[in-house]
Order: C-alpha cells, then sequence, then structure tokens
C-alpha cells in the first residue's frame, strides 16, 4: 500500500489565480457537488451552499459544505462552479 500524505484527498479543488488547492474532498462528494449542479446549473457557490443545507432536498453532507465554504472564504461565492 502506498503511502500517501497525512492531508491527502481524493479530489482537490482549485480556484483561477491561485496555484494552492483550497479545498479537498473524497471521490463521493465530488459525485454529490457534480450532481448538485448538474441540477441547478446556473446557481452560483453561494446558492448551491443554501440548497445543500436546506433539509428538504438534500441530506445534509459535512464535506461538502466545507468544500462550499472554502470557496466562498476565497472569495468565489457568486461564481458559478464548473463542476462535472
Amino acid at each position: 500500500m502506498p503511502k500517501l500524505p497525512k492531508n491527502f484527498k481524493d479530489v482537490e479543488y482549485y480556484v483561477r489565480g491561485r496555484k494552492r488547492r483550497i479545498a479537498g474532498s473524497t471521490k463521493a462528494t465530488s459525485d454529490f457537488l457534480a450532481l448538485v449542479h448538474s441540477e441547478h446549473p446556473t446557481a452560483t457557490i453561494s446558492q448551491l451552499r443554501e440548497i445543500i443545507t436546506d433539509r428538504t432536498q438534500y441530506i445534509l453532507c459535512p464535506e461538502a459544505l466545507e468544500v462550499l465554504e472554502a470557496h466562498i472564504k476565497a472569495g468565489y461565492g457568486d461564481h458559478i462552479p464548473n463542476w462535472r
């Protein structure tokens, strides 16, 4: 089994203008975010956060919220993501 770094994640998220990753998640969380984005293709990252936290639509996923919070903290809350 290969040795992995301590903070290793399956999927890393970057924003334009930064070389370092802003967040990381498992593949399942990445697929969940892509699914939510495909259902709401014109929603910004802040709007996706509101949609995910609505418990009548989705079960709360803390890791997905961390990814969205990292994007908002980096100043990209009003951008439409390109997740597929």
